[in-house]
């Protein structure tokens, strides 16, 4: 780009958003690079042969371009929504996107070991109760296990179902049977029936705080997101030289 004389005007932009040359008397020339975020401009400006200036001064200025700005924000958000962390990662907010990475994996990991936990423990109950108590585990779900773990046989469950008059609840088929022999038997059976609950209560836990990971990673991409692109103006004067004017976002 001839300036004046032999003068030089060179730019080393990575990520950058566009640029603009504006010369005055030759109108405006808009020229718009959309390489992304910027991270780094270096400007270096020679003049030479002074007497040669004849046109106005020279701006150059960064112009954002709105409207891909806000397509990349909403991929941002959706992809932090996707993954935590991902959504840093894209607006190259690097050690943030770790932080999430690492957490989320914690999380995915704990979520795996509650799941078989949960499992086994359920297995261990129902081969527990069927050899212990004759229960048919086909077709059973938990409420037929709690009632199990709570009382000694199926005549004293019925009775206690009667006496609160809900004659609907009762189990009356051959599959619905057990009796514990002892009572030791039935604490057994419902102790390994509270680690299965209580593993599938963890699961939970751990989805909820998946869903606020989630939120916080959107939280903070969006945060990271406006203050990458809130705009910083550097202009430069030098004696009669020609005014140089910087506007980058960072």
């Amino acid at each position: 780009m001839r300036i004046v004389g032999h003068s030089l005007l060179l730019f080393s932009v990575q990520l950058g958003l566009g640029i603009s040359v504006v010369s005055g008397s030759k109108g405006e020339v808009d020229s718009r690079i959309p390489i992304g975020f910027l991270q780094e401009v270096s400007i270096s400006l020679k003049v030479s042969h002074q007497s040669e200036l004849k046109n106005p001064p020279v701006a150059v200025r960064f112009v954002p371009q709105n409207g891909a700005a806000r397509m990349s924000k909403r991929k941002a958000i959706f992809m932090s929504m996707l993954l935590p962390g991902l959504g840093e990662r894209s607006i190259g907010s690097y050690r943030s996107a770790n932080l999430f990475y690492g957490s989320e994996s914690s999380l995915w990991l704990s979520l795996f070991i509650f799941q078989k936990r949960k499992e086994w423990k359920r297995e261990d109950y129902q081969t527990y109760a069927a050899a212990r108590a004759g229960v048919n585990n086909e077709g059973k779900n938990d409420q037929f296990y709690s009632d199990v773990s709570n009382f000694s046989d199926v005549d004293e469950f019925n009775a206690a179902i009667r006496r609160s008059r809900e004659p609907e609840s009762v189990y009356s088929g051959a599959d619905e049977q057990w009796s514990w022999s002892t009572e030791e038997e039935r604490l057994k059976f419902k102790s390994l029936k509270l680690e299965s609950d209580n593993a599938g209560q963890n699961i939970k836990r751990i989805i909820g705080v998946m869903l606020v990971n989630r939120i916080f990673s959107v939280m903070n991409t969006v945060y990271r997101y406006n203050k990458l692109d809130s705009p910083a103006t550097l202009s430069l004067n030098i004696g009669n030289f020609p005014e140089l004017s910087l506007t980058a976002k960072f």
